[in-house]
């Protein structure tokens, strides 16, 4: 079977992917990934096809027709719809349709925000499967918006929007609302913190003061508000008795120079090696896949969420006992001291992480996958036929 797995070109979105295609491709499945050439690096010996442009020509072209709103603002879900269900399908769909055609793809497997993937697959009549990349959004105001941008766009191509086989979640029962009643197509998946390309190769990070403890300080790889960054690191550092670890995140460079003997910064790191090397807490913004990746490893956390889900996320995490909440980010020394030393808040972060470690791994999750999926039917567009691969690897070109 061949699988075509298709992610918004953002880092939160396409990682966690991957221990399924990863999956796929050790049961013999041939996994492909669909994505810009700058994002190949990621996805490690899976085989790459193009997939659409690179994020900041998405950004960009999202900015013109949005006027350039802020798509971190809550208040605004229209900038954040046009750019899932608006640009990037006007801008990548005709590519990731070359490449299904090309690679010969049976089946898509998307992640739940990308609409390009789910109408690839409508026009060539694959089954599709959904990943869950966040917490379900209640009241779901994306949701309702996206479908307005994206019924004109199926109108068009004359399809009728798909259904999916499955949805993959590796969100644990114990960060869901408590009114959260899981979907019958629901198949929860271990979250497994990124770990790069080179899963073995040890991070190349300063070391730490032995008997303090280290405490991570990120955004995560979307938000790029570096006086943020800044104002958590003083509010933390200022502790004096603990290590900081501040991660830059992709695209930026490092912030105004530091004097201070606690703080160290790194480039993009995967989470998995961060948190191998013994960080005692988190101080993050509530991105999906921070939550997930501290979580796993029973490490309490200290949010400051800002824009999209990460309130939704700290609010989750705080309810079950595994972190502090902040609305200021210079209040974030303090609650690192709390979670320090309450041992209640490492102890809800343990008990979240072992509900994740009790959840079936990519592994038992494809192989309940493949059993549900059809055989490949034939191609309905006879233009798609006369797409063939290139030898060169991760390169379609249409057979003229």
């Amino acid at each position: 079977m061949r699988v075509l797995f298709t992610a918004v070109p953002i880092y939160g979105h396409l990682l966690p992917l991957l221990p399924l295609a990863e999956a796929a491709a050790a049961a013999g499945d041939e996994a492909a990934v669909a994505v810009p050439p700058s994002m190949a690096h990621l996805v490690g010996e899976l085989p790459v096809w193009p997939g659409g442009p690179e994020p900041a020509e998405l950004l960009a072209e999202n900015d013109r027709r949005t006027g350039g709103a802020d798509m971190a603002d809550p208040r605004d879900i229209f900038p954040v719809a046009s750019f899932f269900a608006g640009t990037r399908v006007d801008l990548s769909f005709d590519a990731i349709l070359r490449t299904a055609g090309a690679f010969g793809a049976d089946a898509i497997v998307a992640d739940e925000y990308d609409a390009a993937g789910p109408m690839v697959a409508a026009t060539l009549g694959l089954p599709l499967v959904q990943h869950a990349i966040g917490l379900p959004i209640a009241p779901p105001p994306l949701a309702p918006a996206m479908d307005i941008l994206l019924a004109p766009r199926y109108a068009q191509q004359g399809l009728a929007r798909p259904g999916r086989v499955a949805l993959v979640d590796p969100w644990p029962a114990a960060l869901h609302s408590p009114a959260w009643s899981p979907p019958a197509d629901r198949l929860p998946i271990r979250a497994r913190p990124y770990a790069g390309p080179t899963p073995d190769q040890a991070p190349d990070l300063p070391p730490s003061t032995p008997g303090r403890p280290r405490v991570l300080v990120t955004l995560g790889t979307v938000l790029l508000d570096l006086g943020m960054l800044d104002t958590l690191v003083d509010a933390v550092a200022a502790l004096g008795d603990v290590d900081v670890l501040a991660l830059i995140p992709p695209g930026c460079t490092r912030p105004h120079g530091d004097a201070r003997g606690n703080v160290r910064f790194a480039e993009f790191t995967p989470m998995a090696q961060l948190l191998a090397v013994g960080v005692t807490a988190v101080v993050a913004a509530g991105g999906a896949g921070t939550v997930l990746a501290a979580m796993s490893h029973g490490i309490p956390m200290v949010l400051c969420p800002k824009g999209a889900e990460k309130p939704m996320n700290a609010q989750r995490v705080a309810a079950a006992g595994a972190g502090i909440v902040v609305d200021d980010p210079a209040r974030a020394g303090s609650a690192v001291r709390a979670v320090l030393t309450d041992v209640s808040y490492r102890a809800g972060a343990q008990r979240v992480g072992e509900q994740i470690r009790h959840t079936p791994h990519a592994g038992r999750v494809w192989s309940a996958l493949r059993d549900r999926l059809r055989p490949r039917p034939p191609v309905p567009d006879p233009a798609v036929r006369r797409l063939v691969p290139n030898t060169t690897r991760g390169n379609a070109v249409r057979d003229n």
